[in-house]
């Protein structure tokens, strides 16, 4: 794969990319557009919701317990993470595609090359609390410190998030898969995660016992590379750059109405629907 598909930034001032919509799809630079689409999920409500903010200030009416909601309904998505990439894997004709993000796979189960490793402890993340941990093992081990069960998958909205985001990515088109998973996935996860870890700061947790947040700030950029550079490819015609599109904003508008669950359970408005 072509390291020069991977190492445009954007968002960068004078050259920030113009929004997508303003592009002219029969003429646009796939790369340019890529690049376009991924600053539209950026300025996306999903990744400026007033939930997240709340959840960040700790101005939600008992921030400990938002925090323990997060913790329980957000689980019931997370764990899911392998089956959705495996899905998208699923999808792709490309065999450098699939084995493209047969290494993000890889790296889910808890695999890192020793860069990596010693990268991730120059900024405090100790290769004894990852190395071999799944990453919904990581995740498990933040709730069982909130007091949560393991058994404890969340209610009916997170399984209705989780459901239809996996029929976007097995059931619609390899763009619009790569749309889902990467453009409205990994590309802003990294930034909800920043407002999680704002939210964990208030509480006395041990680093070991929240490191899924910082690790995936840090190694989903490495994974939001390898998903630009395929979608670059994707983006070739202006039918791969509708389902491009298409694919990226069913994942953020149902990101976005998860959101609105929890903000309104935090306030007290809603309860939990059981499965």
């Amino acid at each position: 794969m072509s390291q020069g598909l991977v190492n445009k930034s954007i968002g960068d001032g004078e050259h920030e990319p113009k929004a997508a919509a303003h592009l002219s799809q029969p003429e646009a630079d796939p790369a340019a557009y890529v690049d376009a689409l991924a600053l539209e999920a950026r300025r996306h409500r999903a990744l400026c919701h007033p939930y997240l903010k709340a959840l960040a200030l700790g101005s939600l009416p008992d921030p400990g317990l938002a925090l323990k909601q997060f913790a329980r309904h957000y689980h019931g998505y997370s764990v899911h993470f392998p089956r959705y990439l495996t899905a998208v894997i699923s999808q792709l004709e490309r065999p450098e595609h699939r084995s493209a993000l047969m290494e993000n796979l890889t790296e889910e189960s808890g695999s890192y090359d020793e860069q990596d490793l010693v990268r991730l402890e120059e900024r405090g993340i100790l290769r004894e609390w990852i190395v071999e941990v799944p990453h919904p093992e990581l995740f498990a081990r933040f709730r069982r410190v909130l007091g949560l069960s393991d058994d404890d998958h969340g209610g009916l909205e997170v399984a209705s998030w989780r459901d239809m985001f996996h029929t976007v990515l097995a059931h619609g088109t390899a763009a619009e898969a790569i749309g889902a998973l990467g453009l409205g996935t990994e590309n802003v996860v990294a930034d909800v995660y920043a407002y999680v870890v704002q939210a964990i700061e208030r509480e006395d947790l041990a680093p070991r016992d929240v490191v899924f947040f910082p690790l995936h700030c840090d190694v989903d950029h490495h994974h939001q590379e390898v998903l630009r550079a395929i979608a670059i490819d994707m983006a070739q015609s202006p039918e791969g750059r509708d389902r491009l599109r298409r694919g990226m904003r069913r994942a953020l508008y149902l990101r976005a109405g998860f959101w609105d669950f929890l903000h309104q359970l935090a306030l007290g408005n809603v309860q939990a629907a059981d499965v």
